[in-house]
């Protein structure tokens, strides 16, 4: 049996195909421009990045803010030199700084007594060798005798066995190198080979400035127009010097400037004239060896002498030839050269007037160093206040002739460390006041007594 075809019944609304695109697509097709986004600085992750750019600028802030309060600070407390080390560009060269080197002695004699040293040097001194001595460093101290300084190896060298054909075979050789590394500007411009060398020597409880000339001098000669001045002659020379200038450097005390110029003398000779500024109390001693002529700068009083306990000082000086430190001998009952009573009154009253002040500055001194280095304004300006007050106390008193050095060395000291307490110096504070507590223990202390033989 046949089944019947069905057939499917014809539908004849219009039909459709489905595609299926995305937005880029579409976009591509109908030709629309593509969508641009309105808010481009707020993204998704926007908040995020505001914080980093943020934290990044507020650091850069700070770090800036800091080197500039640091840099402020650093120019209100450091002090200058400090300053001038750190800065290359802060250094001014306009004068230039003497050269420095080692110095070379020859240690004499070690006793455990000052007379005895001070015995030593003035037998020495006598043989035509420029002597000196010293508290050797140390626990075990010793009082030396020593011959120099020198600028040269070879001439302590020659010294040493000098002293060894005289009889003194322990001599020893000593090299004094505090001055070697010292800070110092150059020359701004090249020597000349005519002029002089200048170099500057350290050496125990002195500095020697020492000028090397072209050939050995015929003739020197040395004056001290004022306190303040020492001038020296030499030559003749070959051909004149440059004039110059130089400076000492800082932390040396015994000498400020150098200066040189060329004196013409009849015949077409020339001279060489040094003019030396050092201070008031700087003892200056001149002497040649060779080419080379020393200036050996040293203070009224020895180191070692100005840490001893001050004891009564004789009145009589004996008769004859003085040097710079005046030999002095005790008074005896039987001598005729008896100071006149009131001589006696008036230096027992001078001892009653400066005791107390002597008792003040000993009180104060421990406190100068320390005063120093707080770097409080309102402290330096309290104690200079209480150094400016023993000052003006010492400056109308009627001093001995005896006592006229020393009462001058103590008025030297205060106005020294005053120095160092003003608001605008511009050196090391805490090396001015040491030299100042030096001053002040040589200028309360008794010098040595030492008679020659």
């Amino acid at each position: 049996m046949l089944t019947p075809r069905v057939q499917k019944p014809e539908v004849s609304s219009q039909q459709y195909a489905v595609v299926m695109v995305n937005e880029e697509q579409l976009n591509q097709l109908i030709r629309r421009p593509g969508m641009r986004q309105v808010n481009s600085r707020f993204g998704s992750n926007d908040v995020y990045n505001r914080y980093e750019r943020l934290k990044r600028r507020t650091t850069a802030a700070v770090v800036v803010l800091l080197l500039l309060v640091a840099g402020g600070l650093a120019w209100v407390f450091v002090p200058q030199p400090a300053m001038a080390s750190m800065f290359a560009w802060s250094r001014t060269s306009a004068v230039p700084t003497i050269d420095t080197g080692a110095s070379f002695s020859v240690t004499v004699a070690s006793v455990d007594s000052s007379d005895g040293a001070n015995g030593a040097a003035t037998r020495v001194r006598s043989l035509g060798l420029p002597a000196f001595t010293r508290r050797s460093p140390g626990k075990y101290q010793m009082y030396q005798a020593m011959v120099g300084p020198f600028a040269s190896l070879d001439e302590a060298e020659l010294a040493q066995r000098r002293l060894s054909a005289l009889g003194y075979r322990g001599a020893r050789l000593f090299v004094d190198e505090s001055l070697r590394g010292v800070p110092r500007s150059e020359r701004p411009e090249e020597a000349s080979a005519t002029d002089p060398g200048l170099l500057l020597l350290g050496a125990p409880d002195r500095v020697s400035l020492v000028l090397e000339l072209q050939t050995e001098p015929r003739q020197v000669n040395s004056s001290r127009p004022d306190a303040a001045t020492l001038l020296i002659d030499a030559g003749p020379m070959a051909t004149a010097a440059n004039p110059q200038q130089w400076s000492a450097p800082d932390g040396v005390h015994l000498l400020h400037t150098v200066s040189i110029e060329t004196l013409a003398a009849q015949g077409g000779l020339n001279y060489l004239r040094a003019r030396v500024a050092l201070p008031e109390f700087a003892k200056a001693n001149v002497r040649t060896e060779g080419r080379r002529v020393y200036v050996d700068l040293t203070w009224p009083l020895d180191g070692e002498d100005a840490r001893a306990p001050r004891r009564p000082k004789p009145t009589v000086v004996q008769e004859g030839e003085q040097s710079a430190s005046e030999y002095r001998e005790p008074l005896s009952a039987s001598t005729d050269r008896a100071p006149a009573p009131v001589a006696r009154g008036q230096e027992g009253r001078y001892f009653e007037a400066i005791k107390p002040i002597h008792q003040r500055i000993t009180e104060i001194r421990p406190f100068l160093l320390s005063a120093v280095q707080s770097g409080s304004s309102d402290v330096h300006a309290a104690l200079d206040q209480t150094l400016a007050t023993i000052e003006a106390s010492l400056v109308p008193m009627s001093v001995p002739a005896a006592e006229v050095g020393q009462h001058q060395l103590l008025i030297s000291a205060l106005r020294m460390a005053r120095n160092g307490l003003a608001p605008g110096f511009p050196g090391d504070r805490v090396a001015q006041a040491q030299k100042a507590i030096t001053m002040f223990e040589g200028a309360m202390a008794a010098p040595v007594i030492s008679v020659a033989p």
